[in-house]
């Protein structure tokens, strides 16, 4: 999900214990804490999905916003993380994010609107912008190069315990206390993040520079993204060639140009495109939008086709998806010695086609599909991101110099999280429009002269006569209970089309990162472009 924001490495932490070996397993349990607490309150969210909706009586074109809001902010303050840190340095940012975070979490619990809920998420996610960036920014610097695969495998092996611990405790308190204490549940994480993070973080360098936000950027990116994923939420609604769409489309296609154009003669750019000029930069960040898409799309997915086509508990799917993500641990340890190699293309290829394959069974699955047999296949994708996301990492920066190598992995993070976004967004909507597509398809198929639909209504008929109903209430009855199957059988159908979607964009993916495999040429001296020299 996220690597390092575009600040400067840190050579020496500036704090009284750096020397001290077990230094940098404080500052890295601190930082831990506070992502896993962003991640978990990403996941503990979608469990609650379908009550959200329910409370409120809104579909999924508008319920995929309480995720969309969280990924969207995320991008955006990624890009300001440098100037944060240059400004009130690592341990004040990091502790500041805590903090809003938990006022936002806990505001939560109690705003009674569907938007001012939509809000706080916005608010969650510009916080987890920051703090999860910053986790690998202050944990790289803190290992010597020959351990930062090592470094890697830890930071990607705790932001899954976060994401996989979220849904079973949100089950838990979905089913036993209320939906909306999914909101707070979070904060003592973050408490404990705080606390540390104000010991062991390193301070603010008195020789540090103040530089100055690039606030243009920084509106037009935001704007862009925004305009872009509130058009996809729209078009369904109001018509792909509505002028309040197109208008939509416009305005993120002007202002992602507009973007391009201030970065290119930015004096400080928020998000140097010279970067994307090296091949492998480009192509991991090809690779990386899919992965981004497909994982967050598929952590908004899998509970909601758990609770509404599987009828599992909130409990069962939190459980599930909590099985889902501890056996994807033992494969992060692999990815980082696969990151190792030079060949990097073959493990992304790989851990690529095992989401693909995943995703394909899943595809297959319904409600006779055994709990054990859809969590181990969505395991199995799980096991394919452990092995794909370090050396997709290293991939993305190991032609950048040195002193540009923080730059590439903020911008990295950056595309992977917008692709994110997007993905959820896009895989929402889509359920939206197949189930409608599906249940229009399987209605017209309903008549006295279906052989299964007479025998349907025959069965249910004896059971009502049974009873004791009379005849007019049966009829009625019959046709309500029809409906229902007929409703269920085109929400199946279009899950599966939805982790069919997710199938087919993996497989490009790992065709994609087949680009990958020839050894390193070296460095691309991207520093010696004179614009970005007097950029920097």
């Amino acid at each position: 999900m996220a690597a390092g924001p575009p600040v400067p490495a840190i050579a020496r932490p500036n704090h009284p214990l750096a020397d001290k070996p077990s230094y940098k397993w404080l500052a890295t349990t601190a930082v831990m804490f506070g992502m896993m607490g962003s991640v978990m309150s990403s996941t503990m969210v979608n469990i609650a999905i379908p009550d959200i909706m329910g409370a409120y009586g809104i579909g999924q074109d508008q319920a995929h916003w309480m995720s969309t809001a969280f990924l969207c902010a995320m991008p955006v303050t990624m890009l300001t993380n440098g100037w944060f840190v240059d400004n009130f340095g690592a341990r004040n940012t990091f502790i500041g994010a805590c903090i809003v975070f938990s006022l936002a979490a806990l505001v939560g619990q109690f705003i009674p609107s569907y938007w001012g809920l939509v809000v706080v998420r916005t608010v969650q996610g510009a916080c987890g912008g920051l703090l999860q960036p910053l986790t690998m920014s202050i944990i790289f610097p803190l290992f010597p190069p020959a351990e930062r695969g090592r470094a890697m495998a830890i930071y990607f092996m705790g932001f899954v315990i976060g994401p996989a611990m979220g849904p079973a405790v949100g089950g838990v308190l979905v089913d036993y206390a209320n939906w909306r204490d999914v909101f707070g549940a979070s904060i003592p994480l973050m408490v404990v993040a705080g606390v540390l993070g104000a010991r062991y973080l390193p301070y603010r360098s008195a020789s540090a520079t103040r530089p100055r936000l690039n606030w243009l950027s920084l509106s037009l990116i935001a704007l862009s993204i925004g305009a872009f994923l509130t058009g996809i939420s729209n078009g369904p609604r109001h018509g792909w060639s509505s002028p309040f769409v197109f208008g939509l489309f416009f305005t993120s296609a002007s202002a992602l140009i507009a973007f391009v154009v201030v970065e290119l003669t930015a004096r400080v750019p928020l998000l140097d495109v010279r970067l994307f000029s090296v091949r492998s930069f480009t192509v991991t960040a090809v690779v990386g939008v899919m992965l981004g898409a497909g994982m967050f799309g598929s952590l908004y997915v899998l509970p909601i086709y758990a609770q509404t086509v599987l009828e599992y508990t909130a409990v069962k799917a939190g459980v599930l998806l909590m099985v889902t993500g501890f056996m994807q641990l033992p494969a992060y340890p692999l990815g980082g010695r696969l990151a190792q190699h030079e060949r990097l293309g073959y493990a992304i290829a790989a851990g690529m086609m095992f989401f693909a394959v995943s995703s394909l069974i899943l595809a297959t699955t319904d409600t006779n599909s055994a709990f054990w047999y859809i969590a181990f296949w969505a395991a199995f994708g799980r096991i394919g991101l452990g092995i794909a996301l370090p050396s997709l990492q290293n991939a993305a920066l190991r032609d950048l110099p040195p002193d540009l190598t923080p730059y590439g992995a903020g911008a990295i993070s950056f595309v992977r999280m917008t692709g994110a976004a997007v993905g959820t967004n896009v895989l929402a909507l889509m359920l939206d429009h197949r189930a409608a597509y599906h249940s229009d398809h399987l209605a017209a198929t309903q008549t006295q002269t279906n052989p299964v639909t007479a025998e349907l209504l025959q069965r249910v008929g004896d059971l009502l006569t049974s009873q004791g109903v009379g005849p007019i209430e049966q009829g009625v009855l019959a046709l309500n209970y029809l409906g229902r199957v007929v409703t269920a059988q085109a929400q199946a159908l279009a899950f599966q089309d939805g982790f069919m979607l997710l199938a087919v964009g993996f497989f490009l993916a790992a065709m994609s990162a087949l680009a990958l495999t020839r050894k390193p040429k070296g460095t691309t001296n991207v520093a010696s472009s004179p614009r970005f020299a007097k950029a920097g």
